[in-house]
């Protein structure tokens, strides 16, 4: 019995290790600089002490200095700051990685306490792979830890009934509201728990309203109390109530909309995520507990009830939210299922007694077993296909990332600098305060019509572009071609056909070009980048790089009208990995950009090869349509375009070639067999 109990000891350290060990490869992926909001976040962090008005403006750019903008996370940037005074970039990441660890291990705590080690194991293995959708340094992770670490206080103080705990919650709602937005949501707990508390004797239907409210009042009081102290405490920011109600103010002024705020059902006819299907599965599991406990117990449980609803909401309209919900999650089901052991402990001793002697065996050796699977996964998905390591392995900043900022100081380059919405953060901490930046990744602190009315049609159109050119007098352009808009897109191809502008630097995520009529004429001579220099340069960073950065480079070939040089890429790609279907659909659209036969022949063939891969989207069946009209199979068109409105029935896309088809159909132009 000795023995057995000590190998059971040794064996739930193991799993307990692994598990951490699968949290800190999924955040063990390099900072990817021209595209975070890090950089902001440090230069917040370095200045603040200097200037207060970056606290309530829009203090880095110069085409709106005087926007008012509420800097509801300024604290997270004087932490950040000093982390990266320590340590860098690489200690920077390994802060990330414990502030990570810390809320898994809070939670997977407070789970272990409920529904006992073996169930929470299990459950945090899909949690884990969901935490992969959010692993950018952010002011975001110190949210997670600060939410399950509210959780794990009120626990505490409805299970010992010492509330004097609470007040924890006090102190910390003043910390967190100036470190993240998301301290609305510790306020959010404490208001559930109030309800929770507040309802059932308040619903019953002895006694009068007075005496309800009374009894209601009785069993809430010290979760009101402590909401009010905490909504108070909230005020201690520097821009006091405004700061405090900036959560439901925020999305007012958005005139911009960014991916991780669109709903999983918008994103999942865009792009193959595995997360939104362990999303499915976790809530699947959710609600299977929650079924459970009301079949057993015959009551709901209000307070978890209320935070599943909560929690479920949030990762179901903006993706940003599925790492949270893997968190809360994992606690929540444990609770049910925690319920329905103690049910069985009192009413069914023998099944209970089963439950304990087969979670033992069977739990550990479940447990560890697909921690052992999911090791080598995780270890080499990357360099397979990307589904939850996105980002190159390891610490501190992706391979490059200085470079052009380096070349930009090099040659004494100036602005004013026309920047795109990605790269906004890292040029604020590398130029300011030498130069501020046209835009960066803050949509509230522009105005709405600034996007719609500006940064969008100038990117668009070129008439507009020379016209706001003209207005700002634009003599650098330093963009993050990884922007995948179309505005970007349309951009970047005309801009580098422009004869008015020279490309002088590119990298693997950004290029720089200058207006030759503004600059001088020795850095154009020294530095400008020809056809032959392009595809020098281009090939000499394709051999360097990784998966992603190949793509990347096969992309900016493709708008740089060099589509052969692309597929040189895609071909290399292909025969390292001939199942690749990111290759199999670059490869398509990029021969569906050539109008003759042999290519669009071509084209179909890569895009079928990825759809019985599994790379289902309605897009990709749109371009198989389009490609069978111009190829005159007008049936098959029809057919493809059918295939898309049944993946996704608001597809836009396909609705509208339909339409076209059903027209041309009863003006007697075009004729398709039944």
């Amino acid at each position: 019995m000795f023995q057995e109990a000590k190998i059971e000891r040794l064996l739930k350290s193991l799993i307990f290790i692994g598990l951490l060990a699968l949290v800190v490869i999924i955040f063990s992926q390099q900072i990817k600089f021209t595209s975070s909001d890090l950089g902001r976040h440090l230069e917040n962090g370095r200045i603040v002490w200097q200037d207060r008005q970056v606290l309530f403006t829009n203090f880095y750019s110069y085409t709106e200095p005087d926007q008012l903008f509420v800097n509801h996370h300024w604290l997270s940037g004087v932490i950040f700051y000093a982390v990266y005074l320590l340590g860098g970039f690489k200690l920077l990441s390994v802060f990330n990685i414990l502030l990570i660890l810390a809320a898994f291990s809070l939670a997977f705590n407070l789970a272990r306490r409920k529904a006992g080690f073996y169930v929470a194991s299990l459950l945090s293995i899909p949690a884990i792979f969901l935490l992969s959708e959010r692993v950018e340094v952010r002011p975001e992770i110190v949210s997670y830890l600060f939410i399950i670490l509210s959780l794990v206080i009120i626990d505490s103080a409805a299970t010992s009934k010492r509330y004097g705990r609470l007040w924890w919650l006090v102190i910390l709602s003043a910390v967190w509201v100036n470190i993240h937005i998301y301290f609305f949501i510790g306020l959010a707990l404490i208001g559930f728990k109030a309800a929770a508390e507040f309802l059932p004797p308040f619903s019953r239907p002895a006694g009068g309203l007075k005496d309800r409210l009374a009894a209601g009042w009785l069993a809430a009081k010290p979760w009101i109390k402590t909401f009010i102290y905490a909504s108070l405490a909230g005020l201690l920011n520097p821009n006091t109530w405004r700061g405090l109600l900036y959560p439901f103010n925020i999305f007012q002024n958005y005139g911009y909309e960014i991916a991780e705020n669109k709903s999983i059902f918008y994103l999942g006819s865009l792009m193959i995520n595995h997360n939104f299907a362990v999303f499915k599965f976790l809530l699947l599991l959710l609600i299977l507990s929650f079924l459970l406990y009301y079949l057993v117990i015959k009551k709901l449980n209000l307070f978890e009830l209320f935070l599943a609803l909560f929690f479920s909401s949030l990762a179901f309209f903006a993706s940003r939210n599925l790492s949270l919900f893997a968190l809360t999650a994992l606690i929540l089901i444990s609770v049910n299922l925690a319920a329905l052991r103690n049910y069985l402990q009192a009413e069914r001793p023998s099944l209970a007694l089963l439950w304990r002697r087969s979670l033992w065996p069977y739990g550990a050796g479940l447990s560890l077993a697909l921690i052992l699977l999911a090791l080598p996964y995780l270890l080499t998905d990357y360099a397979r296909q990307g589904s939850f390591i996105k980002n190159a392995p390891g610490w501190g900043l992706a391979a490059g990332s200085t470079d052009s900022i380096e070349f930009f100081r090099e040659r004494g380059l100036s602005g004013p600098v026309f920047n795109n919405y990605d790269l906004g953060s890292a040029l604020i901490f590398w130029l300011y305060p030498d130069e501020r930046v046209f835009v960066d990744n803050r949509p509230e602190a522009y105005r709405y019509d600034f996007f719609t009315e500006i940064y969008k049609p100038l990117q668009s159109d070129p008439a507009k572009w020379r016209a706001f050119s003209d207005i700002y007098k634009f003599k650098t352009v330093y963009f993050a071609y990884t922007d995948s808009t179309p505005w970007a897109q349309d951009f970047l191809r005309f801009i580098l056909a422009d004869q008015d502008w020279a490309l002088i630097y590119f990298d693997r995520a950004t290029v720089i070009l200058v207006n030759k009529k503004l600059t001088t004429a020795d850095i154009i001579k020294e530095s400008s980048l020809d056809v032959w220099a392009f595809r020098a340069r281009l090939r000499e960073l394709a051999a360097q790089s990784d998966q992603q950065a190949k793509f990347q480079l096969g992309y900016l070939a493709q708008a740089a009208q060099q589509p052969d040089l692309a597929a040189e890429i895609y071909q290399g790609m292909l025969f390292a990995n001939p199942d690749n279907r990111q290759v199999l659909v670059s490869f398509g659209y990029l021969y569906a950009a050539q109008a003759d036969a042999g290519s669009l022949n071509r084209s179909l063939d890569y895009l079928r090869r990825a759809l019985e891969l599994g790379y289902e989207l309605p897009g990709l069946y749109d371009q198989m349509g389009l490609i069978e009209w111009q190829r005159g199979a007008y049936q098959k068109a029809e057919a493809y375009w059918r295939s898309a409105l049944k993946l996704d029935r608001k597809d836009a896309a396909a609705r509208y070639y339909l339409d076209q088809i059903k027209s041309l159909q009863s003006q007697g132009k075009l004729s398709l067999p039944e």
